[in-house]
């Protein structure tokens, strides 16, 4: 999978630093006051703004016009998206999903408009979704964009109001403040110029909202850290997120948007994102969440205005936070501080107080809470007696997720800051470090000796190829042993150590010793550096993530100036990091109630169990099969008719055994059942303390051996009402990303081997071998893959939300992969066979091409041996050979330059030898070119055979076979120089391919040079060799100056070699006689 494309981080990254460096980057451009949402993308459909990176990705497009949409989108608008234009990629994370009611029977409950009535169900396994859009730009027939409506308040205004509800101390003038704006983290207070000092009360508030922006990251707000100099990396990290954050209310106020003063920290940024390109992505995130913040300052101010008068005033210096949550046993929704749109949010002002008020689900006020800084009551006041009493039922309940959503949030910021405090001590670590990772991934011998030579260079020490990543230190002394001095364990000696060695243990469990220190200090340190060595070379990033939180952890126990907060936060960010190792891990073996109940049956009550494969489920649903979460399996729901369901009955556990009992007679001690339990994706950690654990390899929550049932109660599967869907299988999941790229699923595919595999796609007649779609997937490790829909220039990278499979699944999988592989190459090769004799019958009814078509004279050429038209003259026809002179397939040339090959024929490995196969074998050199035109221009320069290998994928294969066959003959690949894909798809097949086919063969690449402006001016149209012979001004003396110069010099070079070889040879006799009367 080394050939992939990058992925979509590295891509956005890379992109945005491009633009970093030119000054381009969406926040780095200023943005004049205007209408509020001006300037950042939306989707006209959903009336939605994109968020986060998404965002700023869609702004790095550089277009005009704010609206994005969906392929399908632009068509259900009576829109088209204009052939050959390139969608941009965006991804997004489902929390929930939209399902259909049932009644106990299983019959669908049908709403007030006589469908079926609907309900959100929140998932426990989040979904990631990747989406192309296109810009309406790029979108024929696509109304104009419509005038925003007057905004109803003034931007200076509002602003205005947002800095007093914030209650933040901001400080004008002064010796610190005169002539410069910042926010000083220790006295938590801003600092701004006089306010006669900006030119327009719009650049007033731009300041001000910028440096509330850090305001927010105080410990006591988002807990952002930001006790870091000015000039450092972390420092300017923060200034991104400030920055990104201020794009955002500029675009929102209409205030508009000023970088100039931040200019400084570009070559801060541009480190950052080039180390670390999810840097991005948490700075989007982080910028997102500020932006949330100080708009919910202002909404808080407008809640407290229209409060309702039955409420009891409360502390006016109490800056309040507002959790909507719904009462009397309904859904609980708290979640982190900060996150505005997860409908939970927490202000804290000068008092450090906060004030809670609850709402019911539509929206009437239950109750105001006031809590003092140590979390006691300062006051308490309901809406009615009737509230109190509902209040008073879910207190309990609402404060245990309430402090869950505390230590989740927690957890997830110091999981993040571990990993990037985790960093590699020098330079030098990480040399050995990706030194390793080649070895891990089994570079074989090469990348052993890369590794023993980066270590030796900077650890002093070589590192055992096998090593498990465990590293032991033990204190050393002399003693006697055996009546002998020798260094042993001071610890088996009983002697106090002299020295510390560290080793370092194998897979066979043996320990190879490494280096010896002076110092238990000295020996901790260099264990600690082999075990960051070993984290940042681990291939699965679950597994790294873990390493690198349990490193930080130890990093904080040991230092002595933590704090007890600081070890809880390390702790939890560890635990936050093996929950998400674990909660990953594959899903291809599905629980099924026959291992945990004898017969297929049910237990009472419920339905009779079935044996749904995974890609007939949604048949079984349309039928009315339900899913069973403690069985976890498809059931016959309550009343239906088990014959409907009867191609999944499951038989009973006596035949699926044969009828054998256990080997000792005695019947099996029945397992007890567990009890599965829905639990939403957000509530994960209550359930956890509540004693459920996770089924990694059913993918749901159960009842642990210590679990407390009456807390657990509000998960159990009746309770729950709808629930989400057993996981997806790795097919199912790269499937549904296949079809999320309109490529059409069916019959074998997807196939996960490794190999490239083409795919038919929405709009073209359906072929279960070809089409325009093309991916490749693997399974090993994690297993990952990468789509791409030809037709409209969509692709995606894509990589398995599960964990890595055990060695059992990869190997089930792994052999039914062959299985098929080896069945589809089998009924390939006779369809092979029979094209192959069909198109040598045709060739009987050809005419040797006497007169040129009009293809031929539409490049400039004469026809040359070896091709063939028919009666009309109008159609070319090439033949196809492979090495060995076997005609497999021919190549079709219309008059009009459109081509094809015949059908379900060879191609791979397969050319034309421009003169013939006699031709070619005379030939001085091996001249391989893409297109026949090419070749055939290439011939009339250099005045010998040349080869024609029809496209760029098959020029390595092509050069591999003829290199093979005339090794004595230097390789020249002249390959095409496509310029306008690198420009649109980011890739240049042509070049690349031409480098690779060279790379196999010890060859030379050639790419035509055209004159100045030519290919610029049109780089779809000056690509190859004969471009430059019919299109360019160079002409033909052009491509003989390019071309025969070059070719000339490998042949001599080739030639001068064997010359050398053969002087060899003639002195090897003499050598040998003069070496034996040497030797008498």
């Amino acid at each position: 999978m080394n050939d992939l494309p990058k992925s979509l981080i590295e891509t956005i990254a890379e992109k945005l630093v491009a633009q970093l460096r030119e000054g381009t980057a969406p926040w780095q451009k200023p943005w004049q006051p205007d209408e509020p949402g001006a300037f950042l993308p939306f989707n006209p459909t959903t009336g939605k703004r994109y968020k986060g990176i998404n965002a700023l990705h869609l702004m790095s497009e550089g277009h005009a016009d704010q609206r994005w949409m969906t392929y399908k989108q632009a068509a259900s608008a009576g829109a088209q998206v204009r052939q050959g234009e390139k969608g941009t990629p965006i991804q997004y994370w489902k929390f929930s999903e939209e399902q259909g009611q049932t009644d106990a029977d299983g019959k669908p409950v049908l709403g007030s408009d006589g469908r079926q009535a609907r309900q959100s169900v929140p998932l426990e396994r989040p979904q990631m979704f990747f989406s192309t859009v296109f810009n309406a730009s790029q979108i024929d027939g696509l109304a104009p964009l419509a005038p925003r409506p007057p905004a109803a308040w003034a931007p200076a205004e509002r602003a205005e109001r947002i800095l007093q509800a914030s209650g933040a101390t901001i400080e004008h003038g002064g010796p610190e403040g005169r002539d410069s704006a910042f926010y000083r983290p220790s006295t938590d207070t801003i600092h701004l110029p006089g306010k006669e000092q900006f030119p327009t009360a719009d650049n007033y508030y731009a300041t001000a909202l910028h440096e509330l922006g850090h305001w927010t990251g105080h410990a006591s707000r988002l807990g952002r850290d930001l006790g870091h100099p000015f000039g450092s990396e972390e420092y300017a990290r923060e200034e991104l997120r400030a920055e990104i954050a201020s794009m955002l209310l500029g675009d929102e106020l209409g205030i508009g948007h000023d970088p100039g003063q931040h200019a400084a920290y570009v070559g801060s940024w541009i480190r950052a994102l080039q180390s670390d390109p999810l840097e991005i992505f948490r700075a989007a995130s982080g910028a997102e969440k500020i932006q949330a913040y100080v708009l919910g300052l202002e909404q808080v101010q407008t809640l407290g205005q229209a409060a309702s008068p039955q409420r009891a005033p409360v502390a006016a210096d109490a800056a309040p936070f507002i959790v909507r949550e719904r009462v009397g046993g309904k859904d609980l929704f708290s979640q982190s501080f900060g996150t505005l749109d997860k409908a939970a949010r927490c202000y804290v002002g000068k008092s450090q107080a906060a004030n809670r008020s609850m709402e019911a689900a539509d929206g009437r006020e239950l109750a105001g809470v006031v809590w003092g800084p140590d979390g006691d009551f300062a006051c308490e006041r309901f809406a009615s007696p009737e509230v109190e009493q509902a209040v008073a039922a879910a207190q309990e309940q609402h404060w245990q997720g309430f402090d869950a959503a505390k230590v989740e949030k927690r957890a997830e910021q110091e999981e993040g800051e571990a990993i990037v405090k985790a960093e590699m001590d020098n330079a030098g670590d990480s040399e050995v470090a990706l030194a390793r990772l080649q070895v891990v991934r089994g570079g074989g011998s090469e990348a052993g000796a890369i590794l023993d030579a980066a270590a030796m260079r900077h650890l002093g020490f070589t590192l055992p190829h096998d090593w498990n990543g465990r590293v032991m230190v033990q204190g050393m002394a002399t003693g006697e042993v055996d009546g002998e001095q020798q260094e042993a364990s001071a610890e088996q000696l009983g002697l106090r150590p002299e020295f510390w060695s560290v080793y370092a243990q194998q897979r066979d469990g043996r320990h190879q010793w490494l280096a010896d220190c002076g110092t238990q200090r000295e020996a901790a340190q260099l264990a600690g550096r082999l075990a960051l060595i070993d984290a940042h070379s681990e291939t699965d990033e679950r597994e790294k993530a873990v390493k690198l939180a349990r490193l930080h952890e130890e990093r904080v126990r040991r230092d002595p100036a933590s704090a007890a907060e600081d070890l809880v936060a390390a702790r939890e960010a560890r635990k936050s990091a093996e929950l998400a190792a674990v909660t990953g891990s594959a899903d291809l073996l599905r629980r099924v109630a026959q291992l945990e109940q004898g017969s297929g049956q049910a237990a009472p009550g419920t339905g009779i169990l079935l044996a749904v494969p995974f890609r007939e489920k949604d048949e079984a649903k349309a039928l009315g099969a339900r899913w069973d979460r403690a069985a976890q399996s498809w059931m016959v729901p309550p009343g239906g008719d088990p014959a409907v369901f009867g191609k999944w009955h499951r038989k009973t556990a006596a035949e699926g055994a044969g009828g054998q009992e256990p080997r000792d007679g005695a019947p099996a001690a029945p397992r007890q059942p567990r009890q599965y339990l829905a639990v939403p994706y957000g509530e994960r950690k209550l359930a956890k303390a509540a004693g459920a654990a996770w089924d990694k390899v059913g993918k749901s929550w159960y009842a642990g051996s210590k679990a407390n049932m009456a807390r657990l109660a509000r998960w159990m599967p009746g309770k729950a009402g709808l629930q989400q869907g057993p996981a997806m299988t790795v097919q199912e999941e790269f499937a549904d990303a296949l079809r999320s790229l309109r490529c059409v699923v069916s019959g074998e595919h997807p196939v996960m081997d490794g190999q490239k595999h083409r795919i038919t796609v929405e709009g073209e007649k359906h072929s279960e071998h070809s089409g325009s779609g093309f991916y490749v997937a693997h399974l090993d490790g994690l297993p990952a893959g990468h789509i791409k829909n030809n037709k409209t220039g969509e692709a995606m990278d894509w990589k398995y939300k599960g964990y890595a499979l055990d060695p059992a699944q990869k190997a089930r999988l792994q052999a039914e992969a062959a299985t098929r592989l080896q069945e589809r190459q089998a009924a390939q090769a006779q369809l092979q066979e029979a094209a192959a004799s069909r198109v040598v019958r045709q060739m009987a009814s050809l005419l040797p091409m006497a007169e040129a078509t009009p293809y031929l004279v539409s490049k400039g050429l004469q026809p040359t041996p070896g091709i063939f038209t028919d009666k009309a003259g109008k159609t070319s026809y090439i033949p196809a050979t492979d090495a060995d002179g076997k005609q497999w397939s021919m190549q079709y040339i219309g008059e009009d330059g459109s081509k094809r090959f015949a059908r379900d024929s060879r191609k791979t490995g397969c050319f034309h030898a421009v003169g013939g196969l006699e031709a070619l074998a005379r030939a001085p050199a091996l001249v391989i070119a893409e297109g026949y035109a090419t070749a055939a221009s290439l011939s009339k320069s250099v005045g010998f055979a040349t080869v024609a290998a029809f496209d760029s994928g098959n020029l390595p294969v092509v050069a591999k076979a003829l290199h093979g066959r005339f090794p004595g003959k230097p390789v020249i690949i002249a390959g095409d120089n496509d310029q306008h894909l690198e420009a649109t798809q980011g890739i240049n097949p042509g070049k690349a391919k031409a480098q690779e086919a060279a790379r196999l063969t010890g060859g030379r690449v050639l790419l035509p040079i055209f004159a100045p402006g030519e290919q610029a001016a049109d780089p779809k149209g000056y690509t190859d060799f004969n471009d430059l012979t019919s299109k360019s001004r160079l002409g033909m003396e052009g491509l003989d100056r390019q071309v025969r110069p070059a070719v000339q010099s490998e042949i001599e070079s080739r030639q001068a070699n064997a010359n050398r070889d053969t002087l060899s040879l003639a002195r090897e006799p003499l050598q040998r006689r003069l070496a034996r009367s040497g030797s008498q």
